[in-house]
């Protein structure tokens, strides 16, 4: 077991810390125990694909396994949960279920009924191209010192130890957010941005939900409202009333938001040289920030929000680099190729797609790229 204790666990889980040392106790204590305990072989197994067990390609039938993989570890959470509680002799609080399908998942109670933290949960393959787990929950649904939000980033692994399967997933990263802050930041956003059409209308809420206004006539919004890749980014400039926990909000936010763009990327590009053989990678850095994953002379770059062609074009002087492929952070993606035009290697737009999973078997390699990788290989053999 960690360095938990049980005064701790006690205190957090029936109400008695404050926001901040509750997030502080969740984030640094209590989450990477229970995702170690998640990612251990002996649970894992339990959602494991087996016998050539294939995950559907179809985007519907896609979405349905991920829901079922994220209701899975909304599950785990629990349940390893009460195992830890009962670990540390805590047998007087458990976590339960909130089995009325809305705001939250999970509540911590005491024997007695009476109610100590809320925990809503968002589960989110990182490689998925639409991460559209959302957080809608309205502010006066909101208890300020007893709710929080665990957003898990999960991936299927290949792994295989002392179980036999195909694949199964491995939690990523997880963080915690105060439902509060999180909240008065989605809801700063959305009143500041309200869409070109609104007319003399507004957009707002009404005592149910979000609302859009076209042209003065509002209606209900149509489920983009608090997806959690929406609710913040670095280039807002006004911020709702600064607070030590929403500055503390603000920054998780991004950490996750580039950690969920990063590791999905990071899947993407290392199944794309694994599929084309390439084994041997090696991480692109420019000014100290990883921007991509090379393969002999083939690199892929990973374009995110706000970036230009500058993204790509200082490989042009790479000699290691002869072939490119850069994803945005939705996936799409565009192919280029370098030529020598006017005595100066540039990078050559050569085609693009929407979907990652059309590329791979249409990707053609520089006969460069191919008969380096046999040199590799001699070289191994030697």
């Amino acid at each position: 077991m960690s360095d938990l204790t049980r005064n701790e666990l006690d205190r957090c889980f029936t109400g008695r810390l404050s926001a901040q040392d509750a997030l502080d106790f969740l984030t640094l204590r209590f989450l990477p125990e229970v995702i170690e305990r998640i990612n251990k072989i002996s649970t894992r197994k339990l959602l494991a694909l087996y016998d050539g067990d294939r995950v559907p390609e179809n985007e519907r039938n896609l979405t349905d396994v991920r829901n079922r993989v994220s209701i899975l570890i909304e599950f785990l959470l629990a349940s390893v949960g009460n195992e830890i509680l009962r670990d540390y002799e805590i047998c007087e609080v458990f976590i339960s279920y909130v089995v009325a399908n809305r705001f939250p998942d999970l509540e911590t109670r005491r024997l007695d009924g009476t109610r100590g933290i809320r925990l809503e949960v968002k589960c989110i393959q990182s490689i998925a191209e639409e991460k559209a787990a959302s957080f809608d929950a309205l502010a006066k649904d909101i208890h300020p010192a007893a709710d929080f939000i665990v957003v898990f980033l999960w991936e299927w692994n290949f792994d295989r130890n002392d179980v036999n399967w195909d694949r199964a997933p491995r939690i990523v990263r997880a963080f915690v957010f105060h439902c509060e802050s999180l909240a008065r930041l989605r809801d700063h956003r959305w009143l500041h941005t309200p869409p070109r059409t609104v007319g003399d209308g507004y957009q707002g809420f009404d005592l149910r939900y979000a609302v859009n206004c076209a042209n003065g006539v509002y209606f209900k919004e149509e489920g983009n409202f608090g997806k959690l890749f929406r609710i913040w980014n670095s280039n807002i400039a006004s911020v709702p009333t600064h607070t030590g926990i929403i500055g503390v909000t603000i920054r998780s936010y991004l950490e996750f938001r580039e950690s969920a763009v990063w590791s999905g990327f990071e899947t993407l590009a290392t199944r794309i040289l694994k599929e084309l053989g390439i084994t041997n990678c090696r991480a692109i850095m420019k000014d100290g920030v990883r921007v991509g994953i090379a393969g002999n002379l083939l690199g892929v770059l990973l374009k995110r929000q706000g970036d230009g062609n500058y993204c790509y074009r200082f490989l042009e002087s790479d000699d290691r680099i002869n072939q490119v492929i850069m994803f945005t952070e939705k996936y799409s993606w565009v192919e280029f190729r370098k030529e020598r035009r006017n005595g100066q290697d540039r990078l050559i737009r050569n085609r693009s797609g929407k979907k990652p999973k059309m590329l791979v078997g249409s990707l053609e390699l520089e006969p460069s790229l191919v008969l380096m990788e046999v040199d590799d290989l001699l070289a191994k053999n030697e």
